[in-house]
């Protein structure tokens, strides 16, 4: 992008070069509108494909003014920052980032099923299963295409199905059963 804008202006200051300049400065334009529409997302997502996440943090640095980038394509920047703060275990950051792909919003129903699938397990690694279950109910209602998704979101649903409700953080008082006196 650099060479091409920097070439495109070196060549309009040579005799006859205003009328070339324009082959060199119009790719350069189109080039630094999609880096600041885009980012590094795709990158940074083929990064993430191959388990790198450190990669794909890298990649992520690269783009320079997330909040000019295309509403879609923010979302899903938070997504990739909320993904890789997980792997990392920090999980209020994570459920942060993942809060705010949520409210800035995610370009299909997969993605915004994934989103909940990841707020539900970061719900469940802090104990706190009711908010889980209501994460996992919202990955549910999404538009889902993905065949894996939907097998990963059924899992999700086995695992909260194992769970005794007396391990429950938030349990209705009516369903507490006190022991019986021995006669």
């Amino acid at each position: 992008m650099a060479a091409l804008l920097i070439g495109g202006i070196i060549v309009s200051f040579l005799p006859y070069g205003l009328a070339w300049s324009w082959l060199l400065l119009i790719p350069g334009i189109i080039l630094t509108a999609g880096y600041f529409m885009f980012g590094t997302l795709s990158s940074a997502s083929q990064k993430m494909q191959v388990q790198d996440f450190k990669g794909a943090e890298e990649q992520l640095k690269w783009t320079w003014k997330p909040n000019w980038m295309l509403k879609m394509n923010r979302g899903v920047y938070h997504f990739l920052l909320g993904t890789i703060r997980m792997q990392d275990r920090q999980l209020d950051v994570a459920e942060k980032h993942m809060q705010d792909a949520l409210e800035v919003g995610m370009p299909t129903g997969d993605y915004t099923a994934q989103v909940y699938l990841a707020l539900s397990n970061i719900a469940a690694s802090k104990n706190k299963i009711q908010p889980a279950k209501n994460y996992l109910k919202q990955a549910k209602e999404c538009e889902i295409t993905e065949p894996q998704l939907k097998a990963a979101i059924q899992q999700y649903e086995k695992q909260f199905k194992l769970i005794p409700r007396g391990h429950q953080r938030f349990q209705n008082p009516k369903q507490m059963r006190r022991p019986k006196r021995p006669r």
